[in-house]
């Protein structure tokens, strides 16, 4: 792909008077033109083209596969999450499985961000738990 804007040139029809309009588009994407006939102002956009387009096909395509990756890392995270957990609410040596359980999933959610408010209230709830004891004392 060349980085030279490409000529276009574009025309329409006056919608007052029915003159033929005609634009010519160098690197501009934007150009003012006034009616010759009936003096009236029209703002015209530059045309997309097939090497703009396919540009912005193949960024959309970029997004979508970096978002696809992201989403698989973070269903494989989410696996290992839910698999430990299962294993902490097994334990039958401590009796605290309950507990480790949810310190890992706390945990994990605050690492992960995959929900922030949630992560931030979970935060927030273990902070007041720790003030209440320290007052208790």
């Amino acid at each position: 792909m060349n980085n030279q804007p490409l000529e276009i040139q574009v025309s329409f029809t006056c919608q007052h008077c029915q003159q033929k309009i005609q634009v010519e588009f160098g690197g501009e994407s934007l150009s003012v033109v006034c009616c010759e006939q009936c003096e009236k102002t029209f703002t015209v956009m530059r045309p997309a083209i097939a090497e703009e387009i396919l540009i912005d096909w193949e960024n959309e395509a970029l997004f979508q596969k970096i978002r696809a990756e992201k989403t698989q890392n973070s269903n494989s995270s989410l696996l290992a999450l839910i698999i430990r957990v299962i294993e902490l609410l097994t334990w039958r040596d401590k009796g605290n499985g309950q507990v480790e359980a949810i310190k890992e999933m706390r945990s994990w959610l605050i690492e992960n961000e995959g929900l922030p408010p949630l992560a931030e209230l979970i935060q927030l709830e273990v902070n007041e738990r720790w003030h209440r004891r320290d007052m208790e004392k």
